[in-house]
């Protein structure tokens, strides 16, 4: 005859359950830090300018895109290890897909239409100081 599993047993299996679920969906937070903010991006040869902006919405990735052609939501917006990778449609409906390889403050990468493919390098901008007004007067 099996036993049957006492009140304590039952929560304290529940509590270490609820605990890894919160852990992981902070890990998931912490992972998403190192690419989250907005980042202005260049072709190598400096000839396009971008800006890429990432946040979460709702606990999900989500990213704007910035160009000569106007702004577009990122579609298949991954980030993984240091990796992201995501596409835009631009209003010619031409789709570029995009990968990079973040570390710190910088990401470099790759654009590539249909027409080849291009070395990309980015920052991601500081935010100023914050400093309190003059005094009146």
């Amino acid at each position: 005859m099996a036993a049957k599993p006492s009140k304590l047993s039952t929560v304290l299996i529940t509590g270490l359950f609820i605990t890894s679920l919160m852990a992981a969906g902070a890990s998931q937070a912490r992972t998403y830090d190192e690419l989250l903010g907005t980042w202005d991006v260049k072709m190598e040869d400096g000839s396009r300018e971008f800006v890429f902006e990432f946040a979460l919405k709702d606990g999900q990735l989500a990213g704007k895109y910035t160009g000569a052609s106007g702004t577009f939501e990122m579609t298949s917006l991954t980030f993984e290890g240091h990796s992201v990778k995501f596409s835009v449609t631009v209003g010619n409906g031409m789709v570029i897909d995009y990968s990079a390889i973040v570390a710190g403050d910088e990401l470099t990468g790759t654009l590539s239409l249909e027409f080849g493919e291009a070395p990309i390098t980015g920052r991601r901008r500081k935010w100023p100081a914050l400093t309190p007004p003059p005094p009146p007067g």
